[in-house]
């Protein structure tokens, strides 16, 4: 970590070219994982958010079905996994079933999750 050998009450009392010198000196020692993820956490990005999710695949049948897939990746690029979702609906137009499901990098179901919905007013339940 940058600066971890002075204190905040250190850092005013440096000069610039201190300062530039260890960053230089830490940022050559990070890898272009770490340097990515340095440059996303000085943009505000808290560290969970170095996982990036992109629509990849939006189907939407003409019976009213809806399915959409997200990879995720790290700010390399690497694929982590998928989360795909998946809707069917009652004839009547309202929601039958939300499907979401996790896959790992290959394509493979690591869990899923099924939420019923009903049309006599009942709440949502999941399967």
């Amino acid at each position: 970590m940058i600066f971890e050998d002075l204190t905040l009450e250190q850092l005013p009392a440096a000069t610039k070219e201190q300062l530039v010198t260890t960053i230089t000196k830490e940022l050559a020692s990070l890898d272009k994982k770490g340097l990515i993820e340095f440059i996303c956490s000085n943009r505000g990005a808290p560290p969970r958010k170095n996982i990036f999710e992109t629509l990849i695949k939006k189907e939407d049948s003409k019976n009213g079905q809806l399915l959409r897939v997200y990879e995720k990746t790290n700010v390399l690029g690497e694929k982590l996994g998928s989360t795909k979702i998946e809707w069917t609906y009652y004839s009547t137009g309202e929601v039958d079933t939300i499907t979401t499901a996790e896959l790992d990098p290959l394509g493979q179901v690591i869990s899923t999750q099924t939420i019923k919905h009903f049309t006599d007013g009942r709440q949502p339940i999941t399967l």
